[in-house]
Order: structure tokens, then sequence, then C-alpha cells
């Protein structure tokens, strides 16, 4: 595919990393993110949450244990997670394999 701002492929854009979790971004602009989270197996996303966002995640490759709010759930290829504003989550590779997640999230 030849590069464009409108079409990525994100394999293109993985971004695994030994001793934490790995971001990339692959469209931003003032109003929203659409990015990459890779997880080696065993890495964990650690339990946080954001004042004022609204995020979705969306597993690619991979399974995962996800915590959102008082709920948690194992994930495989396919699931989509949404965290509101202001709800905890924490996600952590429960798998053998790497773990790839597209994550878009807006800015109130």
């Amino acid at each position: 595919m030849k590069e464009s701002k409108f079409f990525k492929k994100y394999d293109e854009f993985l971004n695994f990393q030994p001793d934490k979790y790995g971001k990339s971004a692959l469209f931003e602009n003032e109003h929203m993110l659409v990015g990459l989270n890779c997880l080696e197996p065993g890495q964990v996303m650690e339990k946080h949450s954001h004042e004022d966002q609204s995020r979705f995640y969306i597993v690619m490759e991979g399974s995962a244990h996800v915590w959102v709010g008082n709920e948690e759930n194992d994930v495989e290829p396919g699931t989509v997670i949404w965290v509101p504003p202001n709800n905890f989550h924490r996600i952590m590779n429960s798998g053998l394999k790497r773990m790839v997640l597209l994550v878009g999230f807006t800015e109130f």
C-alpha cells in the first residue's frame, strides 16, 4: 500500500517493548487519537482512569484479562472494550502470544 494520510496497515506500526507495553499513533488530530497498544505475554497496562476521555479498544491479536469498572472478562480477537470517562481499567496479556489492541479516544 502506498503511503497515505487516510489508509494505514496497522502491522507497520507495531511497537513491542521488553520492559512495558508499547504504543504508537496511527491517526491523530485535536479531537481524536487512533493508535495501537502492543503487549508481550505477561505485560500489564496497570489500573488507571481518564477523567476527560472515552476510550475503546479492539483486540486485534492475542488474548487478555481485562477489568473495566467493577467488571472483568477474558477477551480474544474481535472483542470490543468500551471505557467511559472516570472508569478504572486494567489490561493483562494473559496469553502466550503477543497482543495488539487498536485504541481510540476522544478528548472532552
